[in-house]
């Protein structure tokens, strides 16, 4: 894991693996689990860079720039078989007016930026610990927020708290969240929620994708 330091790679590049950069916009809790797989993964190099301070709102834009700045300054290309994710949360403020329509606009901006720099964005909706979640169960009931998502998490794992390092307990069920996932999205692109940014599936969780790469 990086603290937003990354070596150049300098002439000779080639001989260096390819490079997975994710940009998280929690500062712990998805820093802390992608971990898990950058120690144990030799084929390829992860990069891991924590972003949103506690209490801030998801902002996608930002997260996406942040991407590009690194992406720049260090050489990371898909042309040297390198990818660039952006790991973020639905995070809707329902306090705001059409909060839906404001997420979804928000989301398209980054998307359509993220699209033309080669950037992959995963989204979890509400909120990372839904990708925890799809590890024990299946379910398309609509969940407001991280609170609601931790309460069924805790059925599970009943001593849950965001500053556990979760990623070893999870393993033995990575197949049955991928499939879960994958499940999820197919349920909603049949009834048209996936469009046309996202932010309309409640639950609902991609990180599956990037997870198939680091595996």
């Amino acid at each position: 894991m990086t603290n937003g330091k990354i070596e150049k790679r300098g002439s000779r590049r080639r001989k260096v693996k390819p490079v997975t950069l994710i940009v998280t916009e929690g500062s712990q809790t998805e820093p802390r689990y992608f971990d898990y797989f950058r120690t144990r993964q030799k084929n390829i190099e992860i990069q891991i860079i924590g972003n949103k301070q506690k209490g801030s709102r998801t902002d996608y834009l930002s997260l996406v720039k942040k991407a590009i700045e690194y992406k720049n300054k260090n050489q990371i290309s898909t042309s040297y078989g390198d990818q660039i994710w952006i790991v973020a949360d639905g995070d809707v403020n329902y306090n705001n007016p059409d909060p839906i329509r404001l997420k979804n606009t928000q989301l398209m901006n980054a998307r359509n930026l993220a699209a033309k720099n080669d950037i992959n964005i995963a989204l979890s909706n509400p909120c990372f610990e839904l990708w925890y979640l799809m590890h024990f169960k299946y379910s398309t009931s609509y969940l407001k927020d991280y609170n609601a998502v931790a309460s069924l998490l805790k059925n599970y794992i009943s001593d849950y708290d965001k500053k556990f390092d979760i990623a070893e307990i999870l393993s033995p069920h990575l197949t049955n969240a991928i499939h879960n996932a994958a499940k999820l999205e197919d349920y909603h692109r049949d009834n048209g929620k996936l469009q046309p940014f996202g932010i309309d599936a409640n639950p609902f969780t991609d990180v599956y994708k990037l997870i198939k790469t680091l595996i």
